[in-house]
């Protein structure tokens, strides 16, 4: 036991947040810059098919396999809803003034709703493909949610064309 520390205290969300979020944050990283890597540098680079499965590879997890694949899909989705939810939380009870919290708080709410839409439906996606053989359709309708089509197509065209 650590200096000051009770064993029955009970763990804050605002601690269990501060201590989860640098390694989902590694997780969220290596997802976010995979699969920014894979859509860039398909429309923009003409990355060929095999770069290109490379880097979905490393996205997904499947270079370690299927069940690592799914572990860490999960990790990464319902890690990021327990960061964005308790952050909500923390935000609503919070009255901090400092500028760096503010805009921590203030970033986690502007990302709060796409964030949430991004996690669910990768999660969806990978375990609707794997473990219940989802329709090509509803696989489609998952992935377009999970890549950004809710954007619009003005926006996408900026990013992606």
């Amino acid at each position: 036991m650590g200096r000051g520390q009770k064993h029955d205290a009970p763990v804050s969300i605002r601690s269990l947040h501060r201590r989860l979020a640098p390694w989902i944050f590694i997780l969220l990283a290596l997802s976010a810059i995979t699969g920014l890597a894979y859509r860039v540098g398909k429309k923009w680079f003409g990355v060929d098919k095999e770069a290109g499965n490379f880097i979905m590879s490393i996205h997904t997890g499947e270079w370690a396999g299927s069940i690592f694949s799914t572990l860490q899909i999960l990790a990464a989705g319902l890690g990021l809803l327990f960061v964005l939810g308790s952050g909500a939380g923390i935000f609503w009870k919070s009255k901090s003034r400092q500028p760096m919290r503010l805009f921590h708080r203030l970033l986690g709410i502007a990302l709060l709703l796409p964030l949430t839409a991004t996690a669910l439906t990768g999660m969806a996606y990978k375990i609707g493909e794997d473990y219940f053989g989802i329709s090509e359709e509803t696989a489609d309708l998952l992935m377009d949610i999970h890549e950004g089509a809710w954007l619009g197509k003005e926006f996408r065209r900026v990013l992606f064309q």
